[in-house]
């Protein structure tokens, strides 16, 4: 079952919790793409070398962030319902 989440704390709470399919849309997903692009490149990069909001770096921990760069795959799509990032549990 596919969790869509809406904000960082969503996030961080399906990471936890093991989800093993992951959607983030609309503007978080915009956001959070260089997150996508550099997780793809360097899963090791520390998340305050990003551009994000403070709130978003305050949220995932770095424990969350090695979490999601080592036991999810990232697939991102631009289709008609906008952008979408959906991690996949490996």
């Amino acid at each position: 079952m596919k969790k869509v989440v809406a904000n960082p704390m969503e996030l961080r709470d399906a990471i936890r919790c093991e989800k093993q399919n992951i959607s983030i849309t609309g503007g978080f997903a915009e956001m959070l793409q260089p997150l996508a692009t550099q997780q793809e490149a360097n899963a090791d990069l520390p998340i305050e070398t990003l551009d994000l909001p403070n709130f978003v770096k305050l949220a995932l921990d770095p424990t969350t962030m090695k979490t999601l760069s080592t036991a999810y795959q990232v697939a991102m799509k631009n289709g008609t319902k906008g952008f979408e990032l959906e991690y996949v549990k490996i």
